[in-house]
């Protein structure tokens, strides 16, 4: 999540501050980023996207009081507005520092939010079934989760510009298509072998296995505003994962790279309005329709996982549009970015319990 200055909007170097006075039981539950303006929130391992839902909004709304008090709020998007990369200080840690020596430019740029979701698997080669399936419909949920028009002050043309600025990055964007997990493991002792990473947590893919934890984690969405737009991609995750697994007439082996970098493309470029090509039907579908249809087909999974209600709420995206569709509406209407940097406050400090989030 972005920290801004209560007054500015500005992003500002807060988190050293924030999080020397976090009370003790919320400090495994928030982490350093490579910016000193940027902290990142994380829930425990969640039996359901409704406990998802309870923690998080109330990491949302405790962590935001402890930022208060440091004279600064908490901000969620894929993008701030207006911040400039150049103005950004590093957090100070030896991987930090490693990555900005490597890589210089290109990871002074990022400048970027992103959420990421992480779901159980049983093994290995469920883990790379899950890995191939997600891939395939990571630009569907890139155009719902879109929430970064604007960057560096300007408007970039793109509903997800924090994509495009981080497949700058070795070893980032759409996965490779793996056919099993052993070319996953060839692939990662390949890269330690010939000194391009120290493990496989250096792959910053769209999608990736996690074998450290078991689960295969979701990495493409941009960080939402509204809580309940977070849960409900969630839910759908969870959902896709567990039709990937569970499905008799789910595709098995790899994914079809080729149309889904795509399809990216286009998720990247216009969202919800974006078409994305079909292999099956050989056909271009409104994205509007393929997220209808995915949570109709998959509401039987949400059923079974208690999480029916939460994954309806992607209908809500559907109809109502994505974030970056409610940035350009602020924008639009006061010509003013720190109206939206206002909205962007506002929407992320969660609502009271029994209230929409």
């Amino acid at each position: 999540m972005c920290i801004v200055d209560a007054s500015t909007g500005e992003l500002v170097p807060k988190i050293e501050e924030i999080m020397s006075r976090l009370p003790e039981d919320l400090a495994d539950a928030v982490s350093y980023e490579l910016f000193q303006s940027v902290l990142e929130i994380k829930t425990p391992v969640c039996r359901t996207v409704g406990e998802v839902e309870r923690v998080l909004r109330e990491l949302r709304g405790r962590v935001g009081s402890w930022t208060a008090a440091c004279g600064a709020s908490l901000a969620s998007a894929g993008t701030h507005p207006f911040s400039r990369y150049r103005d950004q200080k590093v957090t100070e840690y030896e991987r930090y520092r490693q990555v900005i020596e490597e890589l210089r430019w290109v990871a002074t740029r990022e400048v970027i939010f992103g959420q990421h979701v992480h779901v159980a698997v049983p093994g290995p080669e469920e883990a790379i079934q899950a890995h191939n399936r997600l891939a395939e419909q990571a630009p569907l949920l890139l155009a719902l989760s879109a929430n970064s028009p604007y960057w560096q002050g300007m408007d970039t043309g793109f509903e997800s510009s924090r994509v495009q600025i981080f497949e700058t990055f070795p070893r980032a964007g759409m996965p490779p298509a793996f056919p099993d997990y052993a070319a996953f493991e060839a692939y990662v002792d390949l890269m330690v072998e010939c000194g391009a990473m120290s493990d496989y947590t250096f792959c910053w893919w769209d999608v990736r296995p996690h074998p450290k934890l078991g689960t295969i984690e979701l990495r493409i969405l941009d960080s939402q505003t509204h809580l309940r737009h977070a849960v409900a991609l969630t839910a759908l995750t969870q959902c896709i994962v567990a039709s990937s697994l569970e499905d008799e007439d789910t595709p098995r082996g790899p994914y079809h790279r080729d149309i889904a970098l795509e399809n990216k493309w286009r998720a990247s470029r216009r969202g919800l309005d974006a078409a994305f090509f079909d292999v099956d039907e050989r056909r271009n579908v409104p994205a509007r329709e393929l997220a209808r249809a995915a949570v109709e087909r998959l509401r039987p999974h949400a059923q079974q996982l208690g999480c029916e209600e939460e994954l309806l709420g992607v209908l809500e995206i559907v109809e109502n549009g994505s974030g970056s569709r409610r940035q350009r509406e602020i924008y639009e209407k006061s010509g003013d970015f720190l109206d939206v940097v206002a909205f962007l406050i506002e929407g992320t400090r969660p609502a009271l319990a029994g209230e929409p989030g």
